[in-house]
């Protein structure tokens, strides 16, 4: 694909002509999608999912077929749990079909309905046990389950692998307790209580922050030599 979204790619139909910023498109999306942040279109745009134009000054300029596309990637990350390798694989067919002329789905399908524990041991391959204590650990719902209590049931089965179970996690269920805690704190500080469009899109926004630095910080201590 071209370093911008060509007339023949999915979905067809739409505008191809990059006049929209980067803010805009988070106006754009942000009602469908109120976690949606500058660093996430950042890497999806990294991953190859979506290709804006670049001005001669450097700054992203999207077309309506690019926000579409956007949106249609975070659809089947938020309702359907797909992993980026996924859409990539599934966006790069429609991409196909399209420059051959034939159909493809439409770019915001209905919104999926929530998953109950079942769905999520289904899914994952885990015993429904596991998932519901899972679920009760992180204080996540395990009958209106979305992509986070897939991702936590699919993190706790990995660590399994180094003898780690629920009990030597919990100090990291509590971190995160915390960690929503301080941003409900800081969000609540500068936009007031409630859930506001605004506050709950920031609250996201402070979490995901709170997430990296936590990440990056746990990396810097995996990479330091064990000690003797």
């Amino acid at each position: 694909m071209s370093a911008a979204l060509s007339a023949g790619s999915w979905p067809a139909g739409l505008g191809h002509r990059a006049v929209y910023s980067i803010s805009a498109v988070m106006e754009s999306l942000r009602g469908d999608f109120p976690g949606l942040t500058i660093s996430k279109l950042r890497y999806l745009e990294d991953q190859g999912l979506v290709t804006p134009e670049r001005t001669q000054s450097g700054y992203r300029r999207y077309s309506e077929a690019d926000i579409e596309r956007v949106a249609w990637v975070l659809l089947q990350q938020r309702d359907h749990f797909l992993p980026l390798r996924v859409i990539r694989d599934r966006l790069a067919a429609m991409d196909a079909a399209a420059a051959a002329g034939a159909s493809a789905p439409s770019p915001r399908a209905p919104r999926a309905a929530v998953v109950g524990a079942a769905e999520v041991a289904t899914l994952t391959g885990q015993e429904l046990a596991a998932v519901e204590a899972v679920a009760r650990a992180a204080g996540l719902p395990a009958d209106a389950a979305d992509a986070s209590l897939v991702q936590a049931v699919e993190a706790v089965a990995e660590l399994a692998e180094f003898g780690l179970d629920l009990r030597h996690l919990r100090p990291l269920f509590q971190a995160a307790e915390r960690a929503a805690g301080l941003a409900d704190r800081a969000v609540a500080a500068r936009w007031g209580a409630g859930a506001t469009e605004r506050a709950l899109a920031a609250r996201a926004e402070c979490a995901e922050a709170l997430a990296k630095l936590s990440a990056a910080l746990l990396r810097a201590q995996a990479v330091r030599p064990a000690p003797r």
